[in-house]
């Protein structure tokens, strides 16, 4: 095998190695959409970093609680959500509702 063939084979590995690293990544990550736009872009919740840009907010590495004790958490800082997603849960409108009780 040559150099150059041996560099093509280890940049290829490399980047399958990265692409199923995101991909994973995002299994464990959250999003939500909060009802009105967040008060700042950058909070800590529950050892998770939240970064939101208007009402949308995002954390790529959550942990593993349930999703509505979850919900509620970050409600109880952040303010009401219109939608929710927990490590590949996302809540109903029945559950935002119960989610929804624990706001600021």
């Amino acid at each position: 095998m040559t150099v150059r063939t041996f560099a093509i084979v280890a940049a290829t590995l490399c980047f399958a190695m990265i692409s199923a690293s995101a991909g994973a990544a995002s299994d464990e990550g959250a999003t939500l959409t909060l009802a009105a736009s967040a008060a700042k872009s950058d909070y800590i919740i529950d050892g998770a970093h939240w970064t939101c840009d208007a009402a949308a907010c995002r954390s790529d590495l959550v942990d593993g609680m349930p999703a509505m004790r979850s919900c509620k958490h970050v409600v109880a800082v952040m303010g009401p959500v219109t939608s929710f997603y927990w490590r590949g849960k996302t809540l109903s409108e029945a559950e935002l509702s119960i989610c929804n009780t624990a706001a600021k």
